[in-house]
């Protein structure tokens, strides 16, 4: 997603009601621009500072999903989190059977992490 690299943040906004994440970010050239994520189903953002910088935001494998956050999943499995499963692999499925993707928010600077959506788009 070129058109976001090295853009700072301005903030973000968490909609549980309609499953969408909005990420407000400005440029390099100055131009404000809306990062949509639409129906959602999990999240987890780290270094959430001011002034942080968007590397990219990148497709990852689903399947690779688990492996790249598992102490986080370990750690929150006993509070359902980010469903209720007994196998990692239910939840794998799960993701993949409702059309799921596994988006990397990568940061310069600051704000980084994953949404787990069915689409994003940059307006």
């Amino acid at each position: 997603m070129g058109t976001i690299h090295d853009s700072k943040i301005l903030n973000y906004q968490i909609d549980f009601e309609s499953l969408k994440i909005k990420v407000k970010v400005v440029t390099e050239k100055e131009k404000q621009v809306k990062i949509l994520f639409e129906d959602f189903f999990a999240f987890h953002f780290e270094d959430q500072l001011p002034d942080s910088i968007l590397l990219d935001i990148v497709e990852g494998d689903v399947n690779s999903f688990a492996l790249d956050n598992r102490e986080l999943l370990d750690k929150s499995k006993d509070y359902s989190w980010p469903m209720d499963y007994e196998y990692v692999e239910e939840m794998i499925n799960y993701i993949k059977e409702n059309s799921y993707k596994y988006y990397k928010v990568q940061a310069s600077y600051g704000l980084n992490g994953w949404i787990l959506a069915k689409r994003v788009f940059i307006e």
